[in-house]
Parts: structure tokens; C-alpha cells; sequence
């Protein structure tokens, strides 16, 4: 189980890829402010994707939790303190606190998760342990990362990188 931020889910889910969060990790985890942001407002803007969102929601492997009174605290506390947007702010309150790991893509949240001690990882790396399990070809990792990055910026030395552990690891 690990706690999804927006920009994951939206990335997955416009390049078809959603279903690797199910394959991989089981039930994936988002708060009220990343639902509404992810589907609510992706349906108002017609947003690409949304509706495998809304499938894994029905299906029920991907949950929308509500915040206890702490995890409220430590959100509204990020808030006033990191330069995060809520969601965030709300998807680090909640793996902080549930000791998940959080799946989030910006710097500068993954810069204050990593000095929180929370465990994180990106959608590079989604596609990467997606490789490294099998899910994935070497050929369909390649194509999945050129997508991403046209859904997300990723730096060329994350792209680097990742081929680089791939290709290794195919040795």
C-alpha cells in the first residue's frame, strides 16, 4: 500500500498506464484534496485518462481516505511552513503518518519528504520497479519513459539513469 500524490495518477493515467500502481503495490491511497483535483477537476477540463481513475476507484484498489484530526494538523503544518500545494501537503500528511510510502514527482516536495523520512519514489521509478518485476519489457520501459516525459519534465539525466539501472539489471 503506498499514498499517491496528482501528478502520478494524471501522469499514469494519460499515458495508460495506471494499472502498473495495481500490479505492482496493490491499493494505492489518495486524501479528498488530490481526488478532487485528479478527477473532479480533470472532468470539468475533460482531462485525458481521467476515466481509468475513476475505474480503479470503482474497482476499489484505489482509495480515497479521509484525513484523521493528525494528519489534518500536519497538513495545515506543511502548509504554513513548505512551499507545497495541498495536495501535496495533504498526500505527505497522510504517508507521513500512516508510514506509507509516497509516490510524488516534484522536487522540491520530494526535497522535504526525504528530510521528513519518508520513503518516496517518482513515476520514473513506478516505471522502473514495473521493469524490474517483469511488468514491463526493456523496449516498453523505453517507450513508457519517452512518454512520460512528454506528460511530465523529467530531467535527461533522471532518463539516464533509469535506462541505465535497466540495462544493468537486464545483464
Amino acid at each position: 500500500m503506498l499514498v499517491a500524490d496528482a501528478s502520478v495518477l494524471i501522469a499514469l493515467a494519460k499515458m495508460q498506464r495506471l494499472d502498473l500502481l495495481r500490479n505492482l503495490y496493490g491499493e494505492i491511497l489518495m486524501g479528498p484534496v488530490v481526488k478532487t483535483e485528479v478527477v473532479d477537476q480533470g472532468r470539468q477540463v475533460g482531462a485525458r485518462g481521467v476515466e481509468q481513475v475513476e475505474k480503479a476507484l470503482e474497482d476499489g484498489w484505489l482509495k480515497t481516505v479521509r484525513l484523521t484530526a493528525t494528519e489534518r494538523r500536519g497538513m495545515e503544518g506543511l502548509l504554513k511552513t513548505a512551499k507545497l500545494d495541498d495536495g501535496e501537503a495533504e498526500s505527505l500528511a497522510l504517508a507521513q503518518a500512516r508510514m506509507l510510502t509516497l509516490i510524488v514527482d516534484d522536487k522540491e516536495a520530494r526535497a522535504l519528504v526525504a528530510a521528513l523520512g519518508v520513503s518516496y519514489l517518482g513515476t520514473a521509478g513506478v516505471l522502473l520497479e514495473a521493469f524490474l518485476r517483469g511488468r514491463l519489457s526493456l523496449e516498453q520501459l523505453e517507450n513508457a519513459v519517452q512518454s512520460l516525459s512528454r506528460v511530465i519534465w523529467l530531467s535527461p539525466a533522471v532518463v539516464a539513469e533509469i535506462l541505465k539501472r535497466a540495462r544493468e539489471a537486464k545483464r
